[in-house]
């Protein structure tokens, strides 16, 4: 079950907040967790500035233990270190003094350092407050896109392998034109047939992160589709179910009306039979564990309310 909470972090000591180095030793945090993040900087005349980063997600919970130090300089142990997902992130992080409802007696009382993993406050209704800031800042992978692209160029050396896998993470390049060749097609969206190729992308099944190098690069872990298709199925909004021999889209509850909007419901059929048996075999397995996937998010959407 996912549970929302906040938790604070404090700029001026650990520098601008990561989404892959947050630390915690507080052990009822999991992963599907959303996690509203406040921080704190010091200001010229004294006191602190309060800013809202965002709503993310708890990707991962990476047990240690991990050296850090505290506020002190001396030597501190965290069990946890926190990878998160993006939610709702502005451009910047936005500051609270610009709220109309800002009092940073009553803000510094709820989310000071030292305060972090509990729920939201209620009175006043916090989340309804953090949720209007947020407003019109939707779900993005921008930062989960630039933080893979400099991992690739940080960890492959050959310039040629390089831009291969840069092209392959943005959905291009050979991993497209092998996605589209092992489909036998042509460039043709696999689910709702749309044949411009501006409107297409070669979509990983398997996420990025999760994937091996050889993964990576397997043009059975990529569909060629539309990209409102690509958006619902990177987001694991819309996947696939093996029924009765055949692959049948799967659309979210909370999707299911605008997806329809676009032309995508529930039970299209995914035509895979021009693939061959071992092909085939490697596209079941890519999406049974996308499936996997969906069910979760699924689960924790409703749970989330």
């Amino acid at each position: 079950m996912s549970r929302t909470f906040f938790a604070y972090h404090l700029t001026h000591h650990f520098g601008p907040f990561s989404l892959h180095s947050y630390h915690t030793n507080n052990t009822t945090v999991r992963e599907g967790d959303q996690v509203y993040v406040v921080s704190g900087d010091d200001t010229i005349g004294g006191g602190k500035d309060y800013s809202l980063e965002g709503l993310f997600r708890i990707h991962r919970r990476i047990d240690g233990p991990f050296e850090l130090m505290n506020l002190k300089g001396q030597p501190a142990t965290f069990q946890y270190r926190l990878s998160m997902s993006a939610i709702r992130v502005p451009d910047a992080p936005i500051p609270l003094q610009q709220a109309p409802w800002y009092d940073r007696q009553e803000v510094h009382r709820f989310f000071s350092s030292g305060q972090n993993f509990n729920p939201l406050p209620i009175e006043p209704d916090y989340k309804e407050r953090f949720d209007a800031l947020l407003a019109g800042f939707g779900q993005s992978a921008a930062n989960e896109l630039a933080d893979d692209l400099a991992e690739i160029e940080r960890t492959v050396p050959d310039a040629t392998q390089r831009e291969a896998f840069i092209q392959a993470r943005i959905g291009q390049g050979r991993f497209r034109a092998d996605v589209t060749r092992l489909w036998g097609r042509g460039e043709v969206c696999a689910l709702t047939g749309i044949a411009l190729p501006e409107l297409l992308i070669a979509s990983h099944i398997k996420p990025w992160r999760d994937s091996s190098n050889e993964e990576r690069l397997d043009p059975a872990n990529g569909l060629l589709l539309a990209t409102h298709a690509d958006k619902l199925f990177d987001r694991h909004l819309l996947s696939f179910d093996l029924q009765r021999g055949e692959l049948r889209s799967v659309i979210a509850p909370i999707a299911r009306s605008d997806a329809a909007r676009l032309g995508l419901t529930p039970g299209m059929q995914l035509r895979a039979a021009q693939l061959s048996p071992s092909a085939a075999r490697r596209l079941e397995a890519y999406l049974a564990g996308h499936f996997g996937r969906f069910l979760l998010r699924k689960a924790r959407l409703a749970t989330s309310g």
